[in-house]
Protein backbone atom coordinates (compact mmCIF):
# COMPACT_ATOMS: atom_id res chain seq x y z
CA UNK A 1 0.00 0.00 0.00
CA UNK A 2 1.22 3.47 -0.84
CA UNK A 3 0.03 6.85 0.39
CA UNK A 4 0.62 9.81 -1.92
CA UNK A 5 2.50 12.73 -0.39
CA UNK A 6 2.12 16.23 -1.80
CA UNK A 7 5.65 17.29 -2.75
CA UNK A 8 4.96 20.65 -1.10
CA UNK A 9 4.91 18.71 2.20
CA UNK A 10 8.39 17.21 1.80
CA UNK A 11 9.90 19.44 4.49
CA UNK A 12 7.70 17.80 7.13
CA UNK A 13 8.54 14.33 5.82
CA UNK A 14 12.29 15.05 5.82
CA UNK A 15 12.06 16.32 9.39
CA UNK A 16 10.50 12.96 10.25
CA UNK A 17 12.77 10.71 8.16
CA UNK A 18 16.02 12.69 8.32
CA UNK A 19 18.25 14.11 5.64
CA UNK A 20 20.12 10.94 4.61
CA UNK A 21 18.22 8.91 2.00
CA UNK A 22 19.55 6.52 -0.61
CA UNK A 23 19.81 7.96 -4.13
CA UNK A 24 18.90 5.56 -6.94
CA UNK A 25 20.26 6.26 -10.42
CA UNK A 26 20.51 3.99 -13.47
CA UNK A 27 23.80 3.00 -15.10
CA UNK A 28 24.50 2.52 -18.82
CA UNK A 29 23.70 -1.19 -18.55
CA UNK A 30 20.32 -0.33 -16.93
CA UNK A 31 21.36 -1.56 -13.47
CA UNK A 32 20.34 0.49 -10.46
CA UNK A 33 23.13 2.35 -8.68
CA UNK A 34 22.45 3.21 -5.03
CA UNK A 35 24.38 5.58 -2.87
CA UNK A 36 23.76 7.17 0.51
CA UNK A 37 23.48 10.97 0.33
CA UNK A 38 22.75 13.98 2.52
CA UNK A 39 20.00 16.19 1.11
CA UNK A 40 18.85 19.72 1.66
CA UNK A 41 15.44 20.93 0.52
CA UNK A 42 14.62 24.28 -1.06
CA UNK A 43 10.92 24.41 -1.98
CA UNK A 44 10.48 21.17 -4.03
CA UNK A 45 14.13 20.85 -5.04
CA UNK A 46 16.43 18.47 -3.19
CA UNK A 47 20.18 19.01 -3.42
CA UNK A 48 22.97 16.59 -2.60
CA UNK A 49 26.65 15.99 -3.22
CA UNK A 50 27.31 12.81 -5.19
CA UNK A 51 30.16 10.78 -6.62
CA UNK A 52 31.22 10.72 -10.26
CA UNK A 53 29.20 7.56 -11.08
CA UNK A 54 25.93 9.02 -9.76
CA UNK A 55 26.60 12.31 -11.55
CA UNK A 56 27.36 10.51 -14.83
CA UNK A 57 24.24 8.36 -14.49
CA UNK A 58 22.03 11.38 -13.73
CA UNK A 59 23.48 13.30 -16.69
CA UNK A 60 22.46 10.53 -19.07
CA UNK A 61 19.27 9.39 -17.31
CA UNK A 62 17.94 12.22 -15.13
CA UNK A 63 14.95 10.28 -13.72
CA UNK A 64 16.09 9.37 -10.19
CA UNK A 65 14.57 8.25 -6.92
CA UNK A 66 15.35 8.91 -3.28
CA UNK A 67 14.50 6.29 -0.67
CA UNK A 68 14.23 6.83 3.07
CA UNK A 69 13.80 3.45 4.82
CA UNK A 70 11.03 3.07 7.37
CA UNK A 71 11.85 4.67 10.70
CA UNK A 72 10.47 1.70 12.60
CA UNK A 73 9.78 -1.92 11.78
CA UNK A 74 6.06 -1.40 11.12
CA UNK A 75 6.32 1.99 9.46
CA UNK A 76 6.36 3.36 5.95
CA UNK A 77 9.33 4.14 3.71
CA UNK A 78 9.41 7.50 1.94
CA UNK A 79 10.11 7.39 -1.80
CA UNK A 80 10.56 10.54 -3.88
CA UNK A 81 10.84 10.43 -7.67
CA UNK A 82 12.30 13.38 -9.49
CA UNK A 83 14.37 14.79 -12.31
CA UNK A 84 18.03 15.45 -11.56
CA UNK A 85 20.27 18.17 -12.94
CA UNK A 86 24.01 18.02 -12.39
CA UNK A 87 25.15 21.37 -10.99
CA UNK A 88 28.37 22.84 -12.40
CA UNK A 89 31.39 22.93 -10.11
CA UNK A 90 34.38 21.00 -8.83
CA UNK A 91 32.38 18.55 -6.69
CA UNK A 92 29.46 16.78 -8.35
CA UNK A 93 26.12 17.95 -6.92
CA UNK A 94 22.60 17.17 -8.01
CA UNK A 95 19.50 19.32 -7.93
CA UNK A 96 16.49 17.02 -7.95
CA UNK A 97 13.11 18.51 -8.83
CA UNK A 98 10.65 16.37 -6.89
CA UNK A 99 7.77 15.15 -9.05
CA UNK A 100 6.08 12.49 -6.95
CA UNK A 101 6.36 11.25 -3.38
CA UNK A 102 4.78 8.31 -1.60
CA UNK A 103 4.87 6.65 1.77
CA UNK A 104 5.19 2.95 1.03
CA UNK A 105 4.12 0.41 3.60
CA UNK A 106 6.86 -1.74 5.09
CA UNK A 107 6.46 -5.46 4.39
CA UNK A 108 5.99 -5.99 8.13
CA UNK A 109 3.44 -3.18 8.52
CA UNK A 110 -0.05 -3.46 9.91
CA UNK A 111 -2.47 -5.07 7.51
CA UNK A 112 0.22 -6.56 5.30
CA UNK A 113 -1.55 -9.91 5.21
CA UNK A 114 -4.89 -8.32 4.32
CA UNK A 115 -3.95 -8.00 0.65
CA UNK A 116 -1.95 -11.22 0.36
CA UNK A 117 -3.20 -14.63 -0.73
CA UNK A 118 -1.73 -18.10 -0.76
CA UNK A 119 -0.97 -19.74 -4.10
CA UNK A 120 -4.34 -21.53 -3.96
CA UNK A 121 -6.07 -18.12 -3.63
CA UNK A 122 -7.09 -18.33 0.03
CA UNK A 123 -6.46 -15.25 2.14
CA UNK A 124 -3.46 -15.45 4.44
Amino acid sequence: MSVNVDVSQLQFQIETYGSTPFLVTTSDDQRPHLTHVVVTLDECVLRCQVGRKSATNASSRPQVSLLWPAVDEFGFSLIVDGVATVEPGDSPRLSIAAQKAVLHRNALGDGYKADCAAIDGTPI
